[in-house]
């Protein structure tokens, strides 16, 4: 996974099959083409995270990379692992069972995005980004004066991108990386108290 991550890396545009970009290009074009915009979902996998970072509440994994995603003015959702798939799984489906590997503790399954109790579990940290279509768009959109409190017809002039999500990913990572940062920061100034 990591090789196909660095990949990732390498490309105008990332994603991991060649035949989705495609599809996804063409329905940028298409939006474009309407005058209009397109959102979409990033999915971002953190590797060789720690185990045993984060905090089970007000600290944990999950709100720190929520507060830090919901600061990107276009993010409108956060999941993690399954995300909202987990509405539809019973537990002994989404459960990790515990397996050692090469003496090594991880789970046999990452449903739940490496990450149990808001504490990293050594396995791939996976979590889903929801960014929405941008809202300046070429179309006429009805709004209000403000100072009137007259409906307008709005016409927004200038240069305005059909979708963002491609190059929300940079935003997404960095902040995604400052995060995991702090937390493990935050677990190794604890650490030296406990000596």
């Amino acid at each position: 996974m990591a090789d196909q991550i660095k990949a990732l890396n390498q490309k105008e545009f990332p994603v991991l099959s060649d035949e989705a970009k495609e599809k996804m290009k063409a329905e940028i074009e298409q939006a474009s083409a309407h005058l209009d915009s397109v959102g979409g979902i990033l999915q971002t996998i953190v590797t060789g995270f720690p185990a045993g970072i984060g905090e089970p509440f007000f600290d944990s994994i999950e709100s720190t990379i929520s507060h830090l995603m919901f600061s990107i003015p276009a993010v409108k959702g956060v999941s993690f692992g399954e995300g909202f798939g987990f509405a539809n799984l019973y537990g002994s489906q989404a459960n990790d069972p515990i397996i050692t590997k090469d003496q090594q503790i991880q789970t046999l399954t990452n449903h739940n995005g490496g990450i149990n109790g808001g504490i990293s579990n050594g396995m791939p940290i996976v979590f889903q980004t929801c960014i929405k279509p941008t809202p300046s768009i070429y179309q006429k959109q009805h709004s209000v004066d403000y100072q009137s409190k007259e409906e307008v017809i709005l016409e927004i002039k200038g240069r305005h991108d059909p979708a963002i999500i491609h190059r929300a990913r940079a935003v997404v990572d960095a902040l995604c990386a400052f995060g995991l940062l702090d937390l493990w920061m935050s677990q190794q100034a604890t650490r030296s108290f406990e000596a």
